[in-house]
């Protein structure tokens, strides 16, 4: 579901692109045929003029004169300005469309109401301090409407969208993460201290997820628990269960969030004062976050060349490096840009390849590093895979090449070649090249589509139909890349009683079979047999 900020964001689309003064010529979609006869009909904002819009949390208001439209986005919800095809990118039409005198703005996946534009506007003038994503949050006040749900869960208040309007499943998860507090605690078991350092949590993270959303960057980077099979601190198993008063999807590390809160200590966890200072505070003291000038690019004095950070001479004149100053060094003032994150990480190579060599001048080592890092060859074909193998073999079965003396001169010693941690140039190990002869080119459970050789990804069929929960094996290309691959994935699951392909389900309720995976009949729940196996 399109949680707060991106409710956000296509409110201030709609600001940025569709000017005010123009009239609705026509509305239409399915939400726009729809008429249950309890309030007006969405058509009476025919030839009403556009004065504006507000956003509160997950509702969109957008103001006709005396009449609003309360839109809110459901699970794949989205909006699209003056679109060439009025098709999403899922093959959906839109919902409910708005024809104005210059402009066209489909909602798909989307319910419309029509409200009264002084009660939205009221609304959100009182409500706007309680917005996650509103700059008018004001933490005192938030925290004063959740110490009023002192007998409820954290989750569902987070959730609730007249404590909080914008928090969604995302952001609670991850709030909850940073907080060290478990789903099931209560409010008021919390001292005033740490529901303050919850709110602000949850504020800095809708800032982060705001932001990701805004910039295109991907948030799943830095999520430390939703959708995560591993805890992105400890590495523990994460637990996914149904919690709550609505049994909503929740995420949580049993070792970085407890359940007792008085064992909390709120000054060691992370504190996100704001978004470039997402580091925790026990780190303030070192310095390993933030880049060296050792570890920047460098341009040569002489040909102006912008070069590497490994290279310690210029890789067009070989004039070398500049020395840097020691004032420059300790410089301490350092700025925000050079914060080391995960999308802007100043990591060493995976791998150097070092080759020894006796030259006339001397003896020389030559460094070989790959700065792509690559990953593993799990995307290469069986026949790159052979004949790198074959490549590999014969490199590890000669390691000295003796070099033929030209008379006259003295005779050199041969040259060895000699790698870090017993890799080879083919990227094999020396000890295990016997042993990868036998090793597929992937991994024999998830197949390679037939035409790009590409591992396929595993998806499930939403569509209502008698297939409806199955897995299948297609191409892992997007969508307008894809081949025709198509490979069911469930063909070895055992047969119900009715003779049909059963579907595997996970247990979600918390307690020692949490998170372990069984078959069960895929009729209906008014119809299943009682066919039951663990996987």
């Amino acid at each position: 579901m399109v949680e707060g900020p991106g409710c956000t964001l296509n409110g201030e689309r709609i600001r940025a692109k569709v000017q005010k003064g123009q009239k609705v010529v026509k509305v239409s979609g399915a939400s726009a045929a729809r008429n249950d006869g309890i309030g007006p009909s969405v058509h009476c904002i025919t030839g009403c003029t556009y004065t504006g819009v507000q956003t509160l949390g997950k509702e969109l208001f957008m103001y006709f004169g005396p009449r609003a439209l309360r839109l809110h986005f459901g699970m794949n919800g989205s909006m699209r300005i003056n679109p060439a095809e009025m098709r999403d990118g899922r093959g959906h039409s839109p919902t409910f469309l708005i024809h104005l005198t210059k402009d066209t703005i489909c909602f798909f996946d989307s319910t419309v109401e029509i409200r009264l534009s002084e009660d939205c506007e009221e609304k959100v003038r009182v409500k706007a301090s309680l917005d996650v994503c509103s700059p008018a949050f004001s933490v005192s006040r938030a925290v004063e409407a959740m110490c009023m749900e002192s007998g409820r869960m954290l989750c569902d208040v987070l959730l609730d969208q007249a404590v909080l309007p914008g928090v969604g499943n995302i952001i609670k998860n991850e709030a909850l993460f940073n907080s060290g507090l478990n789903p099931a605690v209560k409010v008021n078991q919390l001292t005033n201290e740490q529901v303050k350092h919850l709110v602000k949590m949850t504020r800095d993270f809708t800032v982060l997820f705001y932001q990701c959303r805004k910039r295109g960057s991907s948030l799943n980077q830095r999520c430390k628990v939703y959708r995560r099979s591993t805890c992105g601190q400890c590495s523990g198993k994460i637990t996914l269960c149904r919690l709550g008063d609505n049994n909503r999807m929740t995420y949580f590390c049993q070792r970085c969030q407890t359940e007792d809160p008085a064992e909390l200590n709120v000054s060691k966890l992370p504190g996100l004062n704001t978004l470039l200072e997402w580091t925790s505070q026990e780190d303030k003291s070192s310095s390993d976050h933030v880049a060296m000038r050792e570890e920047e690019e460098w341009s040569c004095d002489l040909c102006t060349l912008i070069n590497r950070p490994v290279s310690k001479s210029c890789e067009a004149c070989l004039s070398p490096r500049p020395e840097i100053s020691r004032d420059a060094a300790q410089q301490p003032q350092l700025p925000s840009s050079l914060i080391r994150y995960p999308c802007n990480s100043f990591s060493s190579p995976q791998q150097d390849l070092k080759l020894n060599r006796r030259a006339v001048f001397g003896n020389t080592t030559l460094i070989l590093t790959d700065l792509n890092q690559k990953p593993a060859a799990a995307l290469k074909s069986p026949l790159a895979g052979t004949l790198e193998l074959q490549n590999s073999r014969r490199s590890t079965e000669i390691v000295t090449l003796p070099t033929q003396s030209s008379p006259g001169s003295p005779s050199q010693p041969s040259k060895r070649r000699k790698t870090e941690g017993g890799h080879v140039p083919g990227g094999h190990s020396q000890h295990s090249s016997g042993g990868t002869q036998n090793q597929p080119a992937s991994s024999p459970t998830t197949p390679c589509c037939t035409t790009h050789r590409r591992p396929t990804v595993l998806r499930v069929v939403n569509k209502v139909g008698a297939n409806k929960g199955r897995q299948f094996y297609t191409c892992s290309l997007p969508r307008g890349s894809q081949c025709d691959f198509f490979e069911w994935a469930d063909l070895h699951f055992p047969l119900c009683h009715h003779a049909k392909r059963t579907l595997m389900r996970t247990v979600l309720k918390l307690g020692p079979n949490n998170g372990r995976n069984f078959y069960v009949c895929p009729l209906k729940q008014d119809q299943q047999c009682d066919f039951f196996q663990w996987v």
